[in-house]
């Protein structure tokens, strides 16, 4: 656009110079021709000095009356070119921009362009794009919520019933699975608000010097119970001279148990499940491998999104909510670190966390 602006100025400008030196050498020309005879010089073909000046004003006046309708002229036919170069890809931006406003998220600007108004175009484009996944996520996001509310609200409004029919006494254990799908929701939503927290930027650590060995240890410890329960072995390795590393340990343990009882989930009995913790240039790398089924390929794209099974046939309570490696993956983007997944179907997956040392 730049340069069409400027190839139109310099146009102007030859125009502009042609008619001046075609003016000037006319004038003089014309001059030369009227009050010099063939002789030159002579008195005799010299007028009086008041001649030749009336002579050149009047002359002057009309060249210059000429050349102002000429300059007008072609800067208005310029002018008007120029406007349209600029308005017309303009007023097709502002068409679509007007349809996007009225909910056509579909619209987008036809690229037929390169210059300055091409970028505009691809940019405003690749913004609708993300206006509709932005709604497609919130879409899925509440339609997710809604599924997830439903069955626990349906449970309690089934036993509630149940005892508002019931002629004797209410006894405690009755209420049990009340509470139960109480503690649930509870915890759905507590989990839905520390993701959009994540999300936001807006999630505040409490960072402090760790030891990353004692942390794994303590999680093990945790969750040797449920590993003796499905019959699969535990291992931890790590190098001896592992360093401290400042971190929030809540949030960091939050997300190795949420990795290491999927791994529990997923591995057979005879299983084993290895804790592998290493320092890789500037971060210290923990793995978590499992020998259990395997995570599909096309999975794997998708594991870290909210509500994502990779399973769809796992039910809702012994499959999670759907959240646990989204607020992982967050968690661990606040740090400043990464999570990685490597997996193959029928021979076992590896999560790998890398954090920051300093």
């Amino acid at each position: 656009m730049r340069g069409k602006i400027f190839l139109a100025m310099g146009v102007l400008v030859v125009l502009v110079s042609a008619a001046y030196i075609g003016t000037t050498q006319g004038y003089l020309g014309s001059l030369f021709a009227r009050y010099y005879t063939d002789g030159g010089g002579s008195n005799e073909g010299m007028i009086s000095l008041e001649g030749v000046s009336q002579y050149i004003l009047a002359e002057m006046k009309i060249k210059a009356f000429n050349m102002t309708l000429f300059i007008a002229g072609a800067a208005l036919i310029l002018g008007y070119w120029l406007s349209g170069l600029i308005m017309n890809p303009l007023n097709k931006l502002i068409r679509v921009m007007r349809r996007v406003a009225g909910g056509e998220l579909a619209t987008e600007v036809p690229i037929e362009r390169a210059d300055e108004y091409g970028q505009v175009g691809e940019a405003f484009n690749s913004m609708t794009t993300q206006l509709r996944d932005l709604m497609d996520n919130r879409k899925r996001l509440v339609e997710d919520v809604a599924h997830e509310l439903r069955t626990p609200l349906a449970i309690i409004q089934s036993k509630l019933e149940l005892i508002q029919q019931s002629q004797g006494t209410v006894k405690p254990e009755a209420l049990l699975s009340v509470h139960d799908e109480v503690l649930r929701l509870i915890r759905l939503v507590d989990e839905l608000q520390l993701l959009n927290t994540a999300e936001a930027g807006e999630l505040i650590l409490n960072k402090e010097p760790t030891n990353l060995p004692m942390l794994m240890e303590e999680l093990i410890e945790l969750v040797q119970p449920e590993a003796d329960e499905y019959g699969v072995s535990l291992a931890v390795s790590c190098n001896e001279d592992m360093p401290t590393v400042c971190l929030d340990p809540i949030r960091i343990k939050q997300v190795f148990l949420n990795l290491l009882t999927n791994a529990l989930r997923h591995t057979r009995e005879g299983g084993k499940i290895t804790v592998c913790m290493q320092i890789i240039h500037d971060c210290v790398s923990i793995s978590i491998t499992d020998t259990g089924s395997g995570i599909p390929e096309g999975a794997i794209p998708h594991l870290f999104d909210r509500f994502y099974r990779a399973d769809a046939g796992r039910g809702r309570i012994a499959g999670g909510s759907g959240l646990g490696l989204s607020i992982a993956h967050q968690i661990v983007s606040v740090h400043g670190g990464s999570i990685q997944v490597r997996s193959e179907v029928g021979v076992g997956s590896e999560f790998t966390v890398k954090l920051p040392l300093g």
